[in-house]
């Protein structure tokens, strides 16, 4: 039974550090200015977005995943926004801000190519007396990360019309080491850079009913590739539902209910497929959008889907 628990804490661990580092969303198309800037403003109307997330919640030290963006439309094509991240896993916690910043160009009369970057700082603490440890006198325990500050730069294309979008993207193009080279524990807090290519597609199957596919890839170096694969419906403007299939062995079931003409509450649930489910448990995602909308809109016409 330890030898597992030690097993499952080093996955845990090792994918907190690694794959995991820019947070991991099930509801990504709800607002994906989260990972890639270029999205931001790109609905043409200013948005307050809260969401939230607890992975693998029957698992003690889970990642726990907070994010806050608010984006607005901003004169001569440039949008602006704020973004706020905090995560935590274990002795490990994670903060950042970033400023989104967008350019958008119009290609044709519907179809539009968005350019984003996003100067952000990481704030890493790591508290190893936190653990209970073995062997105290263990030196990959003997140093911790004291809210070090890392400063970094995203960076994203987004391609868009009225059916449908395709993304590139990256969250921080710079690699941090958090230890000195010469720490034999220097390994244990690499920041990589991370990259996600990100698509869509909104399908009419009749005047009330959309459907659309999406997927989501992510890419960072020493880690296999994770994609998402999302399908939802959404059905009279007011009720979305899907389901989500991970390739690294989870599947997601989704629901949103637009509770007025401004608010759109959205839910998720994952469930791991694989053997280590048996330990972890589910994955539970909130989301909150509040639409700014102009105060002479007095109704939503199939509001757009992403």
């Amino acid at each position: 039974m330890i030898k597992r628990i030690l097993i499952i804490a080093f996955i845990l661990v090792s994918d907190w550090a690694v794959a995991q580092q820019e947070g991991m969303f099930s509801q990504y198309m709800y607002n994906p200015s989260a990972i890639n800037t270029a999205y931001t403003g790109t609905r043409d109307e200013n948005i307050l977005f809260f969401q939230y997330r607890s992975q693998w919640q029957s698992f003690s030290g889970g990642v726990q995943t907070s994010y806050v963006n608010y984006q607005r439309t901003g004169p001569n094509k440039l949008s602006q926004g704020l973004s706020i991240m905090q995560e935590s896993t274990g002795p490990m916690s994670q903060f950042s801000i970033g400023f989104d910043f967008a350019f958008k160009l119009q290609l044709s009369r519907d179809s539009y190519l968005s350019m984003g970057f996003k100067p952000l700082l990481d704030v890493l603490d790591v508290d190893f007396s936190g653990l209970n440890i073995y062997n105290p006198q263990d030196p990959w325990f003997d140093i911790n990360i004291d809210k070090k500050i890392s400063p970094n730069l995203g960076l994203g294309f987004f391609y868009y019309d009225d059916r449908g979008y395709v993304g590139v993207s990256t969250t921080g193009i710079l690699s941090t080491n958090h230890f000195d080279q010469s720490s034999p524990t220097s390994y244990l807090a690499a920041d990589r850079a991370h990259y996600y290519i990100i698509a869509g597609k909104v399908l009419e199957l009749s005047s009330s009913v959309l459907f659309k596919p999406s997927f989501l890839i992510r890419m960072v170096k020493g880690v296999p590739i994770s994609a998402d694969i999302s399908a939802n419906v959404r059905i009279d403007d007011k009720v979305e539902t899907g389901l989500s299939y991970r390739i690294s062995g989870a599947l997601s079931a989704l629901a949103a209910f637009r509770i007025n003409r401004n608010v759109l509450v959205g839910y998720s649930y994952d469930k791991e497929t694989g053997y280590i489910g048996n330990f972890t448990g589910g994955s539970s995602e909130l989301f909150i959008r509040y639409e700014i909308l102009s105060k002479t809109v007095k109704t939503i016409f199939k509001p757009r889907f992403f």
